[in-house]
């Protein structure tokens, strides 16, 4: 569902969907990933459900105009295999790898003047669902880890902020070629978001690790031209 506001300039929707999967394939518990030549015997069919509601406001003139735009969204399997010996989280419905409820996007725009103007992105997302170990148990002479069941915890959430400013040459009509300056920052806040989290037996013990991908600000300068 869409409208438009004060002649156009701003811009609504509410969107919802809701799809059912058949014959998706998942890993089964234990699953060898690296170096398996015969993977196919490590996964498993499921079934789910994927469902959702997208928000999104919209203004697109004025010297300040952007965007702002809020989703949640669920996609969710079960093991509903007859012939298969594999129960994951007792049959019910467990949230998928890429599961994450709640994204919100912000993207603001604000023009000084003919020559400068700024911008201001923030997004931030729900952190993906992983299982984790619980604790380790003697079987048969040697170490076993108790896992939750599957995708019950999440790693930590994602958010980001950037921030840019634009330089625009001057605007003559005869000119060789227009050109413009982009100072930005990447991850203002410096924030170490969690690109995913491992762990590793040490000393008897197991400790988990987060792995980052960029977890500093990053300042870029671009110079920019077209004739």
């Amino acid at each position: 569902m869409y409208r438009n506001f004060k002649a156009n300039t701003i811009e609504t929707s509410v969107e919802a969907y809701y799809k059912d999967i058949q014959h998706y394939l998942d890993y089964k518990s234990g699953a060898q990933l690296l170096l398996n030549h015969t993977i196919e015997t490590d996964v498993i069919n499921t079934e789910g459900k994927a469902y959702g509601v997208e928000l999104m406001v919209k203004k697109l003139t004025g010297r300040v105009n952007g965007w702002i735009s809020y989703t949640y969204s669920r996609t969710l399997l079960r093991v509903q295999d007859p012939i298969s010996n594999e129960i994951i989280n007792q049959g019910k419905y467990y949230p998928s790898n890429y599961d994450k409820p709640h994204d919100f996007t912000f993207i603001g725009n604000y023009r000084v003047n003919k020559r400068f103007n700024f911008s201001l992105n923030f997004t931030y997302s729900t952190g993906r669902p992983i299982t984790l170990p619980l604790g380790k148990f003697d079987l048969a002479d040697s170490k076993r880890v108790y896992y939750t069941e599957r995708n019950q915890y999440r790693i930590p959430d994602y958010y980001r902020a950037d921030f840019s400013m634009n330089i625009e040459g001057n605007h003559k009509i005869r000119k060789l070629a227009h050109s413009s300056w982009t100072i930005a920052v990447y991850n203002l806040t410096g924030r170490k978001n969690p690109y995913s989290v491992y762990f590793k037996a040490e000393g008897g013990a197991i400790k988990g690790y987060k792995l980052s991908i960029f977890g500093q600000p990053i300042p870029t300068i671009t110079y920019n031209f077209k004739f």
